[in-house]
């Protein structure tokens, strides 16, 4: 895990101590931190987390050569389906393992089965092997190549509960696929490049450059599920999978179950869609330790990482985020998207995470909430205005009574730094400004050193 492991000797770094009153459980998930220069490292070990997992029977997977009929238990017998490892995994009854060859997996061969996911009832630990492993919220379709016969500059072809159609050729400016615009009809869509619509059970494009769609320069995502657990599942480690889509959440984990929910290098984009307003990574009601390790929230419909407990009293949710970005979330008309967020008196810890570009503030939490954020950056928030809402461009907000931590934190390009709000406290340690940025703090409020 490079950057992550704990330097030793003379070049350890300077051991970074929590702030008093953060009370996140050190005692069990342990977690040390040094900085070294400019940037904070931790001790801690993401597989460590999985152990009963990785040391379980393995199964493995390959989009390209494997079969669902073979035993999965080596590369020469490979599955070719994700879900059937889990089934297989789940019958031993065990914590299990799988190896899932880098490729591109539709819903008919990833976690869910072309319906819902299959959910693994044993500690389960899933890594890519030779590349990038993506999961979609769809399947490839057949496209006849023929434009339609009334909209001359569409494509048509039976296809119902759309919610996003991407463009694999073009990329929007962070580097990820181009969406498409969603459109009111087919005349619309015939008039507008770089449009599609929905007519029934009919399905328009009309792509910027005029070509014929295809499989491979174009994905239609559904109103379906990407990757789901709920409070029958076990602890979870996924490394090396990309979401693209899912209704409810990119990765979406709910109900009251006690586990470890380890993600490394993952990433959700697109999630949620018009009528269904949901989250990159939403994680809730779960007790024990959610760590994300360089992870990515990209263009869904609400925020990027977000972390709630529905269930009162003293939260049992703890998250980590280390080295995690989220960037152009808020799609639609949602209104006041974040980077990242914690809500209802959770503690959490981010380390080296960069926020920016979301249609509200890039760092927020609310109730009484806790979050100590190292080296972290946001900026460039849009605000909601875009969306019909009133949030300002802000990079690190507090709300109710949450209190943030910032330690060698940087903002920059929104119109404001920071916004303490109501009764919260926002408590600094070298963290930077960008020129002209405003600092609010509301009557009950405040902003101050530690």
């Amino acid at each position: 895990m490079p950057g992550l492991g704990l330097a030793t000797g003379a070049n350890a770094g300077r051991r970074v101590a929590p702030p008093s009153g953060l009370g996140f459980p050190f005692d069990e998930h342990p977690l040390r931190l040094r900085r070294r220069g400019g940037r904070f490292l931790t001790d801690i070990q993401p597989e460590a987390h999985a152990a009963a997992a990785f040391a379980g029977p393995s199964y493995f997977v390959d989009i390209a050569t494997g079969n669902d009929s073979s035993p999965g238990t080596s590369w020469g017998a490979a599955l070719k389906s994700i879900f059937v490892a889990t089934q297989l995994g789940n019958a031993g009854g065990v914590p299990f393992n799988v190896a899932v060859k880098a490729g591109v997996y539709p819903r008919a061969n990833s976690f869910t089965n072309a319906g819902p996911m299959v959910i693994p009832t044993q500690p389960a630990a899933y890594r890519s092997v030779g590349g990038r492993v993506t999961c979609w919220a769809g399947g490839d379709l057949g496209w006849s190549g023929a434009p339609d016969g009334t909209y001359g500059n569409c494509y048509a072809i039976a296809r119902s509960n759309v919610t996003v159609v991407l463009d694999l050729a073009d990329a929007n400016s962070f580097g990820d696929p181009a969406e498409l615009v969603r459109v009111a009809d087919a005349a619309a869509c015939n008039a507008t490049a770089g449009s599609w619509a929905q007519a029934g059970g009919t399905l328009y494009v009309h792509r910027a450059d005029g070509a014929a769609p295809t499989n491979a320069n174009t994905r239609v995502l559904l109103v379906v599920d990407a990757f789901v657990l709920d409070g029958t599942a076990k602890s979870i480690y996924l490394e090396g999978f990309d979401f693209q889509g899912g209704a409810n959440g990119g990765v979406f984990i709910y109900g009251a179950a006690e586990r470890a929910l380890v993600f490394v290098e993952c990433s959700a984009r697109y999630a949620g869609g018009p009528s269904h307003l949901y989250d990159g990574f939403r994680i809730l009601d779960t007790s024990g330790l959610a760590l994300l390790v360089r992870c990515v929230a990209a263009s869904n419909a609400k925020d990027g990482f977000n972390f709630h407990w529905s269930f009162g009293g003293t939260p049992a949710l703890h998250h980590v985020t280390i080295d995690c970005r989220a960037h152009g979330n808020g799609r639609y008309d949602s209104q006041s998207n974040n980077g990242l967020t914690s809500h209802d008196g959770l503690v959490g810890i981010d380390v080296g995470g960069l926020y920016h570009d979301n249609f509200g503030a890039n760092v927020v939490s609310n109730a009484a909430s806790r979050l100590w954020c190292l080296g972290t950056e946001a900026r460039d928030s849009l605000g909601d205005g875009p969306r019909g809402g009133t949030v300002e461009a802000v990079d690190f907000n507090t709300q109710e009574t949450t209190t943030f931590w910032l330690e060698r934190t940087r903002s920059s390009g929104s119109s404001r730094s920071l916004v303490a709000g109501d009764s919260s406290t926002i408590r600094l340690r070298r963290h930077r400004a960008g020129a002209g940025q405003a600092q609010v703090t509301a009557p009950g409020a405040t902003i101050s050193t530690y």
